[in-house]
């Protein structure tokens, strides 16, 4: 009897002084202690595989923890190079790379649960502000791309694209601009050289995302001399986009509209449309005898009046024009000068003050209700002629 209690003692002991085998660090729940790192709407899914997966050097059966490794955190292996072991490295090391990737895939996402989607720290824009000048994208005019996130045209790790843009210009810019608008018959070559050549992609402080206001915008790459002569179209203070489409047109010089239904947008087509029509009018000849920006002439006409005139009626100064009489046997025609008080002047306009006597003192060089494009509503010579000369 007392060696079979002797057994049972012995047996018990036994029991009570044997340890329990240790729980392997796989298996310690370490969210009993950190339960924070779980509670957020996304949750990433490295957290349901283990810590450890990541965490290989911390010893957790120990408080405090232990490292086992002389990593950050005890990480399997430094970031971005651990991220990699889940996440395909190719996305993240295209031709041009996000600087923020060298800091560290966490100085973005949170590596264990976020609010946010894709685990991000903050929301779009004002995470890419913690990097990035907010005073770029916050200007009077703001692009509505804007609103929808940085990552709506860019790569936020990487891409073959310059500016981490998801694809080139100007297709990208096509995701949501109808493409339509930019390929009709006549091209600005700006669109050739990318959109932000002209616009700001971000925000402004003028119209339409420009880089600068009309004119000066356009100065950019169109000669200023072209435009600042002395007779300046009234047209140019309205922008050049009033009479050209800045992307592509189906007409000649990115016109919005054929000349002379362009012109008549301002000028009153009657006045070019009564019942004696000069013919160069009549067939939309504008450019003909005007320049559509500046001139160094009166009425943007691009040479001297006279000279213009004589282009196309080159036989009027061969005979006397008009009456005969005087001492030159002819009347003036214009285009050159008069010796006046021992002086030579150029002849001037009487009936128009300012203006040179031409051909134009006695034609209306558009359209006229008499006969022979006479001014004055004048019906004979006669008529016209006491208009200048008092009889």
């Amino acid at each position: 009897m007392s060696s079979l209690i002797r057994i049972l003692v012995g047996s018990l002991c036994a029991l009570v002084f044997t340890p329990f085998p240790a729980l392997s660090e796989e298996k310690i729940d370490c969210l009993m202690c950190h339960p924070e790192l779980k509670t957020e709407k996304v949750v990433h899914a490295a957290l349901n595989i283990g810590c450890h997966s990541c965490h290989s050097g911390i010893d957790a059966r120990d408080v405090p923890h232990k490292k086992t490794n002389n990593l950050a955190r005890g990480l399997s292996a430094e970031q971005p190079d651990l991220c990699y072991t889940c996440h395909d490295k190719a996305r993240f090391t295209k031709k041009t790379a996000h600087a923020a990737i060298g800091m560290g895939c966490t100085g973005c996402h949170n590596p264990h649960s976020s609010k946010n989607a894709k685990l991000l720290s903050a929301q779009q824009p004002d995470l890419c502000y913690t990097c990035h000048d907010k005073a770029m994208a916050t200007k009077k005019t703001v692009h509505a791309a804007v609103g929808m996130g940085c990552t709506g045209c860019h790569n936020p790790h990487s891409s073959d694209n310059a500016k981490l843009l998801d694809a080139e210009q100007p297709d990208l810019c096509y995701t949501c601009h109808n493409k339509t608008m930019f390929t009709k018959k006549t091209v600005h070559a700006a669109v050739a050289m990318g959109c932000t050549a002209c616009h700001n992609p971000h925000s402004a402080n003028s119209a339409k995302l420009l880089s600068a206001e009309q004119p000066d915008l356009c100065y950019g790459c169109h000669d200023k001399a072209m435009f600042t002569k002395k007779t300046v179209h009234a047209a140019l203070g309205m922008g050049c986009t009033s009479c050209h489409n800045p992307h592509s047109a189906n007409s000649a010089k990115l016109l919005a509209a054929d000349v002379p239904e362009l012109c008549f947008n301002c000028h009153d087509k009657a006045e070019f449309s009564k019942s004696v029509t000069h013919p160069p009018v009549a067939a939309g000849m504008c450019l003909s005898c005007h320049s559509p920006h500046s001139s160094d002439q009166i009425s943007l006409l691009i040479k001297k009046p006279y000279d213009l005139c004589m282009d196309c009626h080159e036989e009027v100064p061969k005979k006397p024009h008009a009456v005969s009489g005087f001492s030159s046997g002819k009347h003036p025609l214009g285009g050159g000068k008069v010796k006046k008080n021992g002086e030579k002047k150029e002849l001037k306009d009487p009936s128009r003050p300012g203006r040179p006597f031409y051909c134009g003192s006695c034609h209306n060089p558009h359209s006229t209700d008499g006969g022979r494009l006479f001014r004055f509503n004048a019906k004979t010579p006669m008529s016209l002629c006491t208009n200048c000369h008092k009889m």
